[in-house]
């Protein structure tokens, strides 16, 4: 029944490359790195492989929240070594393209220290399905607890909840989403969807080139698009098999298919209705999702890096589609398995894993299916995929959806390689949300051999943004004291790992305020702190356990969730 991708999927003609070689790896410049440093700077050199030493290599470097490259460095001809020297604690970004005349190959990655952090990451807007807000307040809650203990200040409004599309309710979100833009201004940074809240329709298009489902597609990106960059008076298109994917003026379903502007606002959907394949209920996949949320939160989840590639489609088509997972991987992971991805990930756990081959809504060829995981265990916490129809993510046991409510691990769920995604930040500790919205406004600022579906407003994350790639162990038994002077004394025990253990950050707000300021950071050896500072009012304090995580492009300060203390000061 399934069609393979290669011949139904691509838009574009599918062409055999004249190459450095035959793989998909071959795409991809895999550098080999050393680091050295002395008291003020770090001296990097990039060695590439020998089969780039006839390419035309070219290094580009810029600052990792820049939006353009700020030097573009040709290597001489021959010349397969690159070096540069970096001021310590500083990190940079770095693109190479390795090119000769029929092909290729792309790399970029963070390299350096990233030794500061904000305890403030920004605002969350978590819109919840109204009606089964009360079923999983606890959960809401607890998440709520999570998101201020790692850097970020959320609130929690209920919406309507819609089984098919309806423009009236989808517009009714849109304003509640309004609202909270104009409020919150620059601090607005993720809005995440729990449970069946209204989807958006918009577009004339299939990303993956399927006729019977050309059309509107949904897409969360609506909810955080100006209103005045959107329509609804031009497309009309009735011819898909589907009529949730028909589109015609004045329907609600919007006419835009890419992003016109950049945009801030990273999205993210937690949805398990329709997913009939699970014997659990829709409310107990939403309480199984945040209880593994909150556990890889406090660090219990395995701590390996490793990742595996299922790449169905090797070189068939000129995208080379796994190259994106390649690109990714090695610059987050330890080790890049080669392997059948269900075979291996129900048996054992790996942080990262991918898959791409022809496909339906609830499957990827031989890889992985919505069966799989609603009856075993999928033990992978961030799982990409890329495969026919199952991008299109409001269907019933959608593989995508059917993936994030698995156990044990699941986290993130995403459609990559049209666009290409680009998550090399999120090995720096960044959020996965960065990654989201480096993907979405990305054009031509990171080439690759991708080549469809940049701007695509039918980007999604299905899971939650504000997931970092790692966290540590927190620490224990906080505990408090008013001293007879008035201050303010806070006792703690070390975190179970103390291996890479590097500090405490001490964090303070005032009940109400929404974000913490960092007062004190205290050496690894410190069980306690006293704050001199004390003011009268209800004061939350908050320890991190600040750890040095090590990577193969150089490290980064990963903070443990914060364990709050609650203190009234008369």
């Amino acid at each position: 029944m399934n069609k393979f991708l290669s011949t139904c999927l691509l838009i574009s003609t599918i062409c055999a490359l004249k190459t450095f070689s035959s793989s998909p790896k071959d795409y991809v410049v895999f550098p080999k790195i050393s680091l050295q440093k002395d008291s003020a700077r770090i001296y990097l050199t990039f060695q590439l492989e020998d089969q780039y030493k006839d390419a035309q290599i070219a290094i580009m470097k810029k600052q990792p929240l820049s939006n353009k490259w700020e030097s573009v460095e040709n290597l001489p001809s021959g010349s397969l070594s690159y070096f540069d020297t970096l001021p310590i604690q500083t990190t940079v970004e770095y693109g190479i393209i390795c090119s000769n005349d029929t092909a290729s190959a792309f790399g970029y990655y963070l390299v350096g220290e990233m030794n500061e952090f904000e305890p403030y990451c920004g605002n969350v807007l978590i819109l919840v399905d109204s009606t089964i807000e009360k079923e999983i307040q606890a959960e809401l809650e607890q998440f709520q607890n999570d998101l201020l203990n790692d850097c970020w200040y959320s609130e929690v409004r209920k919406v309507p909840r819609s089984e098919v599309f309806n423009q009236i309710e989808v517009r009714k979100v849109k304003r509640i989403v309004n609202s909270y833009k104009k409020r919150w201004k620059e601090k607005f940074k993720v809005l995440l969807l729990v449970g069946r809240v209204p989807v958006p329709y918009t577009g004339n298009y299939s990303f993956d080139g399927h006729t019977d489902h050309f059309g509107a597609f949904p897409s969360d990106l609506f909810y955080i698009i100006d209103d005045s960059l959107l329509s609804d008076d031009i497309e009309h298109n009735i011819t898909a098999s589907e009529e949730r994917n028909h589109n015609v003026p004045f329907d609600g379903k919007l006419d835009q298919t890419t992003i016109t502007n950049e945009i801030s606002i990273a999205v993210g959907r937690i949805d398990f209705s329709n997913l009939t394949v699970f014997q659990k209920s829709e409310v107990e996949l939403l309480k199984n999702y945040f209880k593994k949320n909150h556990e890889f939160r406090l660090g219990k989840t395995d701590k390996n890096f490793n990742c595996i590639i299922d790449d169905g489609f090797g070189t068939q088509s000129d995208e080379i589609f796994s190259a994106n997972a390649y690109m990714n991987f090695y610059a987050l992971c330890d080790t890049i398995i080669e392997d059948k991805l269900f075979d291996n990930v129900s048996q054992k756990y790996f942080r990262f894993s991918y898959a791409c081959n022809s496909g339906s809504y609830t499957s990827i060829w031989s890889s992985l299916n919505s069966e799989q995981c609603a009856n075993f265990e999928i033990k992978s916490t961030f799982l990409f995929l890329l495969g026919s129809y199952c991008w299109d993510w409001d269907s019933e046991n959608n593989l995508l959806r059917s993936a994030l409510a698995s156990s044990p691990n699941v986290l993130i769920s995403a459609w990559i390689g049209r666009p290409f995604w680009h998550m090399h930040h999120f090995g720096f500790g960044f959020p996965f949300a960065k990654s989201f919205l480096i993907t979405a406004n990305n054009l031509n600022l990171y080439p690759s051999t991708g080549k469809y579906g940049y701007k695509g407003m039918h980007l999604e994350v299905l899971g939650d943004p504000t997931i970092r790639i790692f966290y540590p162990s927190p620490v224990q038994n906080t505990e408090f004291v008013i001293d007879s002077n008035g201050n303010v004394v806070l006792f703690w025990k070390k975190p179970q790992e103390l291996d890479d253990l590097i500090g405490y950050q001490i964090n303070k707000k005032e009940i109400g305020n929404e974000n913490f300021n960092q007062i004190a950071f205290l050496p690894k050896e410190f069980i306690t702190f006293v704050d001199q500072n004390t003011q009268k009012g209800r004061w939350i304090y908050q320890i991190k356990a600040i750890y040095n995580r090590r990577n193969k492009f150089g490290s980064y300060s990963a903070p443990s969730l914060g364990q709050p203390i609650e203190v009234l000061v008369k």
